[in-house]
């Protein structure tokens, strides 16, 4: 008897790390399959963030958006930008795509140079290479406000209307 209780012991011991390392390894799974599900997510809020940035309407001919300034007697808002910049992109995803900074520029033409565009980019007077970089300009082209750099939306949004107050 006492045999028959030390070997179920003995076989019992031998299966415990089995067991845990089984257990281990459903665990890791499930890790991952979370992982990939929040990467998925993530990916999801970018793609729609970068939908509603979509929305906005931008000029890319620099000569055609202040024709279009002077004839609506609007302001023009230009961003400096380069597709590879991913400072450029988090602006996009974020302070660009928020409602209430897209309704602020809605009294804007708005205007998207690429900074690889030199002839177009070098017209900008204050340029200086930094992206993204935002001009606040006149319809005869004149710059009243500019900043540089990446915001967060409260930061932008608040930067935006202490422009609309100023002016």
């Amino acid at each position: 008897m006492q045999m028959i209780i030390s070997g179920i012991i003995f076989f019992t011991l031998l299966l415990l790390p089995v067991c845990a390392e089984e257990r281990s390894k459903s665990e890791k799974v499930i890790a991952s399959k979370n992982q990939k599900n929040e990467a998925v997510q993530t990916l999801q809020k970018k793609d729609e963030a970068l939908e509603t940035f979509d929305k906005l309407i931008w000029e890319t001919d620099m000569d055609h958006a202040f024709e279009r300034a002077k004839k609506e007697h609007r302001n023009v808002m230009v961003m400096v930008e380069d597709i590879r910049c991913k400072w450029c992109k988090n602006m996009k995803i974020g302070a660009l795509s928020d409602a209430r900074v897209q309704e602020k520029l809605q009294s804007y033409i708005l205007l998207k140079v690429q900074r690889s565009d030199k002839e177009t980019s070098k017209r900008i007077v204050d340029f200086a290479g930094a992206i993204p970089s935002f001009y606040f300009m006149e319809p005869n082209q004149e710059i009243y406000e500019s900043m540089v750099g990446y915001f967060a939306i409260e930061d932008f949004l608040s930067y935006l209307i202490e422009i609309e107050e100023d002016n």
